[in-house]
């Protein structure tokens, strides 16, 4: 019996949906209708019953998934306690991080030098929802995050509140921020509950700005700011910490928001698959963003 079969019919039983199901475990619909057919010809049982454009459980189906629930449980914390070592005795294995730049810039070389010292790692520098998916699919143990996005499969640990602002050169940019120029990263995020639509927190919607830059990578737009060309809408922690490693002349200060901006705080997250335990690891990534995202 294949445990991925299982999977399936427990997402299906989790989500009502077989086309909900296949998009948790990219996978086509009809792959997945295929493979639930086979688990109940392995069963030789009936599970899922046609209901106009849905399915209906049937009473096998709603007994059988708890039990299963708790197999599949038990499996995963055996493989997570075996992917724990290497090939060789005693050593550990990389532990994958899923994360996007505003992290990985400055933050992750502090936690590799000061918190996991010796110890390797495996960095995916990915987009909210996309590193969800990661972790969800196994490619990455764990995801920092400050924009989640759902996922039925994960935790979204809260750690630290973080306070954002706008940044810009020393001297430059003190008009309100609606008549400056903006540096904003490209792409744009689907799924996260706050409506967040920009890479950087931004919301759009409620607030327009004039984005003259848009970039793919923080340290471009940290480097425009330094230049005196725009500002940018980042982490107070972030900013603080680029000031540490610059020259005074370089250094970038907070600048006055929007009329009516409301002062929120963000969270990060340290997202994480519900079937994991919280590990040595997890509790080492949680003190690190404790201690070096506070502004």
């Amino acid at each position: 019996m294949d445990i991925n079969r299982i999977r399936y019919f427990l997402s299906v039983v989790k989500t009502g949906s077989i086309t909900k199901a296949a998009e948790l475990h990219h996978i086509s619909a009809p792959a997945l209708s295929k493979a639930i057919k086979v688990f109940e010809r392995e069963l030789d049982e009936k599970l899922l019953l046609p209901d106009g454009r849905g399915i209906l459980l049937t009473d096998r189906a709603r007994a059988l998934a708890p039990a299963l629930e708790e197999v599949v449980k038990k499996l995963d914390g055996i493989i997570n306690k075996a992917d724990l070592f290497g090939s060789f005795a005693g050593e550990l294995k990389p532990l994958r991080i899923a994360t996007f730049e505003v992290f990985s810039t400055h933050f992750m070389e502090r936690i590799l030098s000061n918190t996991f010292s010796g110890r390797s790692f495996l960095i995916h520098e990915l987009t909210p929802g996309r590193m969800e998916q990661a972790v969800a699919g196994r490619e990455a143990d764990f995801a920092i995050t400050y924009i989640p996005v759902p996922h039925p499969e994960l935790d979204h640990l809260r750690v630290q509140a973080i306070e954002m602002g706008i940044f810009g050169l020393k001297n430059k940019f003190n008009e309100h921020a609606e008549d400056v120029p903006f540096v904003s990263p490209i792409g744009p995020i689907e799924g996260s509950p706050n409506r967040v639509r920009g890479l950087d927190g931004w919301p759009e919607e409620a607030f327009p700005r004039h984005i003259r830059y848009r970039v793919g990578m923080l340290e471009t737009a940290l480097g425009i700011c330094r230049r005196g060309l725009a500002v940018a809408y980042i982490p107070k922690f972030i900013a603080k910490m680029h000031n540490e490693i610059v020259k005074p002349e370089f250094a970038l200060e907070e600048k006055s928001l929007p009329r009516r901006f409301p002062r929120r705080k963000e969270y990060v997250y340290l997202v994480k698959r519900k079937t994991d335990l919280e590990d040595e690891a997890a509790k080492k990534l949680g003190a690190a963003l404790r201690r070096y995202c506070s502004s």
